[in-house]
């Protein structure tokens, strides 16, 4: 079951300096993200994909450990790309 993570951007956002500190906390949190500033996908505790369209992020968490609530997956989504 996969679930779709929307996070709203400010219209001055910097896609690329999102990216930038996305990949730093990503790695920081074991995650390997792998894309450009507008798609890509992610693996490691939870595994999926992103695009940014217009002034939103859509994160798609494709997999997640059965043990982990989507409460816990989504803050820790948001914390990696916000």
């Amino acid at each position: 079951m996969s679930r779709m993570i929307e996070i709203p951007l400010s219209a001055d956002t910097d896609a690329a300096a999102l990216m930038a500190r996305a990949r730093g906390e990503a790695k920081s949190a074991g995650i390997v993200l792998e894309g450009d500033d507008q798609s890509g996908r992610f693996r490691g505790t939870a595994d999926g994909n992103y695009r940014v369209e217009g002034t939103n992020l859509f994160v798609e968490v494709t997999s997640k450990p059965s043990f982990a609530p989507w409460g816990m997956v989504e803050s820790a989504i948001r914390k990696v790309f916000a």
